[in-house]
C-alpha cells in the first residue's frame, strides 16, 4: 500500500467499487497499482511537496432521464452476471485505464495545440493539464476540462 494525499475536502470515495476512508490529515492508502487512476483525479503522493495550483471543480447535475435509465439497465445487467465474469470484466477495464493513463503521461504540453485539445481523451487532458500546474478536482465534465485545457493555450492578456 502506499499513502497519498486526496483532494481538499475530499471526505471518502470509492475505487472500482472498493469504498477507500479519507484520513481527517487527507490522507489515504492504496494499492500502488490504481496511482496513476488516483493521480489523473487530483490525488497526489503523500510525499509530494504541498502546493497550490489553481483548481477546478464543477458540479455535476442530476442525471436526465435516459441516462438514469441506462444507469439501471446496465444495474441489471451486471448484478445478473456470474463473479468470474464481473472480475474479469473489471481486470479487462482496468488494464485498458492503466494503458490509456501511461500513454496520456507520454503528453508534451509543449506540443499540444488547440486542435489537440479537442480530440483528447479525459486521462489525455487531465495530464497536460496537471502538466501545467492545474489540479482538477472531480467531479468534472470533459467539455469543462476542454475549455480549461484551451484557456491554458490562450495568450495572456
Amino acid at each position: 500500500m502506499i499513502k497519498m494525499r486526496a483532494p481538499e475536502g475530499l471526505t471518502g470515495f470509492s475505487h472500482q467499487g472498493h469504498p477507500i476512508a479519507v484520513d481527517e490529515d487527507g490522507a489515504v492508502l492504496v494499492d500502488p497499482r490504481h496511482r496513476l487512476d488516483l493521480e489523473a483525479h487530483g490525488f497526489s503522493p503523500w510525499d509530494a511537496p504541498a502546493s497550490a495550483p489553481a483548481a477546478v471543480s464543477v458540479a455535476l447535475g442530476p442525471l436526465d432521464a435516459d441516462r438514469a435509465r441506462l444507469v439501471a439497465l446496465f444495474t441489471e445487467t451486471v448484478a445478473a452476471m456470474p463473479d468470474d465474469e464481473v472480475a474479469r470484466m473489471i481486470a479487462d477495464a482496468d488494464q485498458r485505464r492503466r494503458l490509456e493513463q501511461e500513454e496520456a503521461e507520454r503528453i508534451d504540453p509543449a506540443q499540444v495545440t488547440v486542435e489537440a485539445i479537442e480530440l483528447m481523451k479525459r486521462h489525455e487532458l487531465f495530464a497536460f493539464l496537471r502538466k501545467r500546474g492545474i489540479r482538477v478536482v472531480p467531479p468534472v465534465d470533459n467539455e469543462t476540462l476542454r475549455a480549461n485545457a484551451r484557456a491554458v493555450l490562450a495568450p495572456a492578456g
